[in-house]
């Protein structure tokens, strides 16, 4: 008889490392573009016209649904206040 419970243990833990690190992934890239707006108010986060506001939209969504999956870990809880208090602040204090 094989014990499968501590590969599975170990497969949920790896699954949750990869949601982390997706979301982490498109967090940078929100957060980068979201930079590039304070620096260079020729746009807003809501304009979605323009490529940087859609790329920044997008990769928010996809940020918010990986800490979701990720949520019963701390990282992912921390991605997903971060994410959404940074698109707060780009609505309200953004250009």
């Amino acid at each position: 008889m094989v014990d499968n419970s501590y590969e599975k243990q170990q497969l949920k833990k790896l699954r949750t490392y990869i949601y982390i690190t997706i979301a982490l992934l498109f967090s940078m890239i929100f957060i980068f573009v979201s930079i590039l707006f304070l620096y260079f108010p020729m746009i807003g986060i809501l304009d979605v016209v323009y490529f940087p506001p859609k790329l920044a939209i997008f990769s928010f969504l996809i940020s918010i649904v990986f800490s979701v999956l990720a949520i019963k870990n701390l990282f992912g809880k921390i991605l997903l206040v971060l994410n959404i208090f940074l698109m707060l602040f780009m609505n309200f204090y953004g250009p």
